[in-house]
Formats: C-alpha cells, structure tokens, sequence
C-alpha cells in the first residue's frame, strides 16, 4: 500500500500524481456532481467494486519506471517524531440543568437564549405555520421555526409527527442537557506541533456551545443512571457542500454507539438534518429490562450515582449497566468521509458498581481506578483513549481516499487525534478505556517494556460491557473498528522514570483484513509496507501529576493507591431456549453497473451496482435501501439467538447492532476468545470465513434500526441493512415506521417496502 520512503523521486511523484488524480474524483464525488454508479459505467470503478487498476490512478497499477505496483506516498510528518507531543485528555463537557414547564417542555435556563427541548419535533411546528413569510422577525407573517441560517426550511432536523417523537417522554424526561456544536475546525486544530494546522474545511468536528468552533480533540460526556439526557447538536457545516476540502458531507446524523434509546434518537433512520439545524436527541439512560426485570427499582446494583454520595435506584437489569460508549455520525454513504473528518465523541456512563470514585466503600461500588476527587466520574486514572489511523497531503492536510470498496488504511496512528504521544503516568493502576475508532484498519495492542517483554495487564469490559471476572493478559485480541476493551495496567512495578510504549502488532495493507500479526520485536522494528504497524503510544511513569477532576491539585507517587479490581465484577446473564432464530450472511456478490434506480434520493436507491451485501435467513442478497426493511422484530422482551457469518474468507467484516447488545455463544467450530466469552457485545468480528452465534433481546423501546459492518467504508458501499422493532409501549413506534427523506426545505415521508423475511403476514423465521 504504502511505498517505500526510499523510492526514487519518479516513484514518488507517479504515486503522488495518481492519489491527485483520485482525490479531484474523490472531490466530485462529495460535491454530488458524480456518483459511484457513473464510476462503474464509466469504467472507473471495476465489476467488483474496485478501482480500475489503471497506472496515474491505481496504487495497485504497474509502476511506468519499474515493474512494480505504483503504491500510495507515505504522508509527510514536517518533522515530527513519536513520543514528542503530550497526550491530549478528551474535553469534558459540563451539564445543563433542566427544567419541566407545565405544558411538559424541556426548558434551559433563563440565562440561555435556547428553544424548549419538546417530546415532538419544532419541525411539527414549522409545518402548522407554514403559510406564514420567510421572515424572521417576532411580528406577525413569520414563521418563527424557520432555519435562521438559510431561511429555507424548520429550524430542528428533527423530523415532524409521532414517529420521530421521543418515546416514553415523561418516564425519562431529561434532567440535563449538552449542547454541541459540529462546526468547521477551530483554526488551532494539529495532530503534532511540527505539522501544519489543519485548515478549518479538513477538520469538522464537535465544539461546546451553539455557535462553538470545532476542537482539536473529542468531547467526553459523563451520564448516569437514572439521569436522562437531552443532548442537541448543531449543525455549523458550510452551506455550501462544496467547502468541505475534498470530502465529507455537511449533512449529519449522531449515532450514540450503543445506548439503549429510541430510534429517534438513535441517529441512523435516515434523518440527517443540514447546516442551521439542530437536532435534539433524547439519551434515556436507561437500563435495559427496566419493563421485565427489577420493575419495583429495589436492586442497589441496578442504580446511579446521585452526587452527594449516595445511589438512585433504577429499574432494570444490573447485569446490562454500559460504561465505555461513543458517539460519531451516520448519514448514510459518506458516514466514513465525516467519522474520519473529526465526527466523534465518547461517553462514559456511571452506575452505583461502576461509580468513578476508587475509595468510596458502599457494598456495591467495585473501586475500579479512577480517582477520588469528586462523588462520581472521576477520570485523573481513567483515561479514555481513541486510536485513528490518518493520512496527509503533501502540504500535510488531512486525506482521505474512498476509491477502494475495500476499505481506507492510513500510515500515521494517532491517540486522542494526537500522532504518537506520551502519557506522564503515577507508579499506581490505571483504567484505559481504548476506542478503535480508525475507519478500516483493525488494531491488535500490546504493551512492551523498555526490554521488549509484554507486560500484563487486566481485561475488565468489552464493548463497554463488564465482563465477569477480570482476565490477565499479555496483549489484546483483535480490536475490530467501533470495538471497546477496557484494560487495567498497574505502573506500581515500574520505578520512576521507567518507561512503556503501547503497540499494534497487526499489519494491515488493505481494508479486507489484516495481513498478519507480529511479535513485539518486529513491530517495534517496524514494517515497509504498513508504517501503522509499530508503536504507538509511550508511557513515562513520574513521580507527580497535575489533577483532571479539580485543576490545580497536584497527585503524587506517595498518595496511597486504593483503588482495585475484583474477582468478581458482574454476574452471567443465562443463555435460554429462543423464541426464534435469525442467520445474517455477510458477503461480495457481483455488482450490476446497469441497475435500475429505485427510489427518492441516493439512500433509497437499490445499490445493486455495489459489491458488498447481506442475505437474513437465506433470502435474496442485498444492499442498503434505507426505504426497505429486511428484518422484523415482532414482540420486545422475546429472546432470539443469531448467527452472523461472513460468506467468504478473503476478508474481515466487524459487524454492529444498533440499540442491544448480544451475549456471543459460540463461534461455530473456532475457539471464543476468553475476552468474548458469555460477554454482552454490539460489534462482532467476524473473522474471514468465520461466524458467531449470540444471544439476543429487544425491548423497551420501538422504531428503525439498522445492522451493519463497521468497517465504514463498507458500511458506505451499502454493507448495512434496516431492521424494525415493533414496540408494545403504546407509542406510535407500534407500527412501522415512514421512512424520512430530508431536504433543506423540510422532510417528507415514505412508505417503506418489507422484504418477504420480515413481511408479517407470511412466515417470518424458523421457530423453536
């Protein structure tokens, strides 16, 4: 993938006129003048999804002054080196109380110039007024929900009507808000000192505040349960969709990866809003089973920190708490493009066992490092760390390469959107919460010494899901895109000064799958043709730190470490006889260049002139129709075991479930690894040629969902299917869902087709 930094300078520059030249398509592509369908009727594209393999295009081509593949030219670092940057923290965000008005609205304080937060969307609002004049004025003759930025189309991207209301509305009201901003850069955004600020149109990301600029790192919010949260998002993206550097799309959507919550606010049912909207999104902070399970709230595990030392009980399942979560953006074909742009944040979530706080001895708290300032989420030694792989220009902006339906691999890692930093760390324990957040690349971390031997450490979560006992390990397994693994590391065996670096140990030149894995010392060497292999990050263990939780406190190594880990962390939810059972085939078939358009708009076309498809218990393969629902959950509450399987051996799909976890069975005739076993998981590996079987339960909440490889640019090549969950709540999520077809001027709405395996009124699934 990568040539050699050594290559002759006619190499270089034949591989940097060629990324050039799939860049202006790349920019075509993103400014809609051109589609992936003109791509493969023009040859650009081949039968099977790929780029023509075309010298001054392909970096697989033959090279014009050398039989061999041109390669892609590594990305130029202006002089920066690894280890020389200090790991940036995420930015912790700072609640927004709010208050219930008599007429059931969601009201921020007085001190804010903010709409209520409502259970129906302003866009219903917008729609009774729309008679009214363009103005924007108080006076009569203004439809005061109009976008005030465009003056077209309702202020909240939100779609209208019952469908799009938040479920359950006054059971989980919102108790606080966040406010975000998604916004070009801050103008101040770099991934190393000695590289070139990125400018304000390669980086799109989150800033705090509704006019806020994008920041140079993620945001990280805290919740609790029984704490339910209304986070609104603006959208500040340039109106003009051709101000986006080459690629991305200034049309969003939030997908809270992977909260029990409402559709609506799930953020991938096709509802994406544009630039001067924003969209309210109502996190339940719910526990799951809450309808089934604990109904009377009298169980002190299934529970929230309340802030002055205490707990508020929730009802529920404790054995379903979450902690290590994320959010990221998931319009539909170019969720890749955006995630990579800077669309990410994470959330931890606090219950009474998982409570932030390692001294606070109740009988329930499991005292897992952390710190002890403040009543809950401390974060001084739980350290949220996301791991991206990128690639630069030669004037070191970001670049991004969306040719190969494969996948995007870039050469350079980045923690925390930091190119290899350092972390200052105490002789003590520390959580790490670690995020695979790169688009195609799957990472397998170890941790060497300053002799090159692994140094052991203690698995605790996966997928933000506590596994029952810690498990000591020597390095991680394969960590697939969206995966969660949360590690404990005790630095007290290491003197003051000493050293250890984090690496990957997987190579990886392609976005099919890993190559293979290597030893430490050969990663620590470093490979050719994948300058992602190697380390990554380093640890330097000293004898002071400045306090996260309180600015200005000063932690040191003689502060008595109590924090701990338990043998014993959760209890095993018990695999039961199904009411049903699913299988999801994952696969390439041979695209059809001369499809037929089917729909509305580019998310509700039938794709078949793309490679990447999925086939529910057997039925015919398809791709992504976001107006076509290919699997129906009849009943909440009803226990279903499903087997994923990827249909070839050529490639490696992680594969996610939106709004529940499964707890993994099996893994047909391979071995489970000892980190998956009996564990609640929302992405599965599926390994090439490989297949899982697990365990799954819907409920409390109804509406559309969707099932897909997280491998994002598979995802964008239509590797993603809908599914609806038919909710016994009362809501209006009772029956299916309209799909939503957004525009600039408003949302109307479809009536979706369902394919025969999800069709009611015929046989459904096989029963057990």
């Amino acid at each position: 993938m990568y040539i050699d930094e050594k290559a002759s300078r006619r190499r270089q520059m034949e591989a940097q006129n060629a990324r050039n030249n799939r860049a202006e398509i790349v920019k075509a592509l993103s400014h809609g003048q051109i589609s992936k369908r003109d791509l493969m009727r023009w040859g650009i594209f081949t039968a099977g999804g790929m780029l023509a393999c075309k010298n001054g295009l392909s970096p697989f081509a033959q090279s014009a002054y050398a039989l061999v593949p041109t390669g892609t030219p590594r990305s130029p670092l202006f002089g920066a080196t690894k280890f020389s940057e200090p790991l940036h923290r995420l930015d912790v965000q700072t609640p927004i109380p709010l208050t219930k008005t008599a007429q059931g609205h969601a009201a921020f304080p007085s001190t804010m110039a903010e709409p209520l937060a409502k259970k129906l969307s302003y866009h219903t609002d917008y729609n009774a007024y729309a008679g009214l004049s363009s103005g924007s004025g108080s006076g009569s003759g203004a439809n005061l929900f109009r976008n005030p930025l465009t003056n077209r189309g309702p202020m909240e991207g939100r779609p209208p009507g019952e469908f799009f209301a938040h479920q359950r509305w006054d059971e989980f009201f919102p108790k606080v808000a966040y406010i975000l901003s998604m916004g070009q850069c801050d103008g101040d955004t770099y991934y190393h000192p000695r590289m070139p600020h990125q400018d304000r149109n390669s980086v799109w990301s989150f800033g705090a505040g509704r006019f806020a600029r994008g920041k140079s790192v993620p945001p990280l919010i805290k919740g609790r349960y029984g704490e339910p949260i209304l986070t609104r998002i603006y959208n500040n993206l340039p109106v003009d969709r051709t101000k986006n550097n080459g690629f991305g799309r200034n049309e969003i959507s939030t997908h809270f990866h992977n909260a029990h919550n409402g559709a609506e606010s799930d953020g991938a049912s096709n509802a994406f809003h544009f630039p001067g909207t924003f969209y309210d999104y109502r996190w339940s902070t719910t526990l799951a089973r809450r309808d089934k399970i604990n109904r009377l709230a009298t169980e002190p595990r299934a529970s929230g920190p309340n802030g002055n030392g205490g707990l508020n009980y929730v009802a529920g399942d404790y054995r379903e708490l979450q902690g290590s979560m994320w959010f990221h953006d998931h319009r539909f074909f170019f969720t890749a493009e955006n995630v990579y742009k800077g669309n990410v944040g994470a959330i931890n979530y606090y219950s009474g066992p998982d409570r932030g706080h390692e001294e606070l001895t109740d009988g329930v708290n499991l005292r897992l490092p952390s710190g002890k300032l403040l009543d809950w989420g401390n974060v001084d030694f739980d350290v949220n760390l996301i791991v991206s792989d990128c690639a630069y220009k030669p004037d070191g902006q970001l670049f991004f390469d969306i040719f190969d339906s494969d996948g995007f691999i870039g050469d350079v890692m980045c923690v925390n959107s930091t190119y290899a930093p350092f972390f200052e760390v105490l002789p003590r324990k520390y959580r790490f919460r670690l995020l695979n957040a790169c688009m195609s690349r799957f990472i397998k971390l170890v941790l060497a010494d300053s002799a090159g031997k692994a140094v052991p450490f203690q698995f605790i979560a996966n997928d933000g899901n506590l596994v029952v006992n810690p498990i000591t390990l020597q390095e991680l397994d394969e960590q697939g895109t969206g995966e969660r693994y949360d590690i404990v590391v005790d630095f007290s065996k290491f003197k003051i000064g000493s050293k250890v670096r984090m690496l990957n140990l997987l190579r990886q030149t392609n976005g099919r799958k890993p190559d293979k894995a290597l030893t430490i010392a050969e990663a620590t060497k470093g490979v050719i043709e994948d300058p992602g292999a190697g380390p990554i990050m380093e640890f330097r263990v000293v004898g002071q730190v400045q306090s996260v939780d309180v600015p200005g406190v000063l932690l040191r190594y003689t502060d008595q470490d109590r924090s701990q880990v338990p043998s014993k962390l959760t209890d095993q939810i018990p695999i039961v006889v199904p009411v049903r059972t699913r299988v999801v085939e994952f696969k390439r078939k041979e695209p059809n260049p001369s499809s037929v358009n089917g729909g509305c708009l580019p998310s509700c076309e039938d794709k078949e002139f793309l490679p990447w498809v999925m086939s529910v218990n057997g039925e015919t393969a398809h791709s992504l129709n976001a107006n076509r629902i290919s699997l129906l959950i009849p009943k909440p509450g009803e226990v279903e075991h499903w087997t994923y399987i990827n249909g070839g051996g050529g490639w490696d799909h992680p594969i996610h479930l939106h709004f529940e976890e499964g707890i993994t069975i099996n893994r047909g005739t391979a071995a489970i690894p000892a980190t998956e076993r009996l564990v609640r998981k929302d992405v599965w590996r599926l390994r090439p040629g490989g297949q899982v079987k697990f365990q799954v339960q819907f409920g409390e909440f109804g509406g559309s969902y969707v099932n897909h490889c997280h491998n994002t640019v598979h995802e964008d090549f239509a590797m993603l299917m809908r599914y609806q969950v038919l909710s016994d709540n009362g809501e209006p999520q009772l029956a299916v869902s309209p799909t939503p077809i957004p525009t600039a001027d408003g949302v109307t709405f479809m009536t979706p087709e369902i394919l025969p395996e999800g069709d009611p009124r015929k046989k459904q699934v096989s029963s057990k």
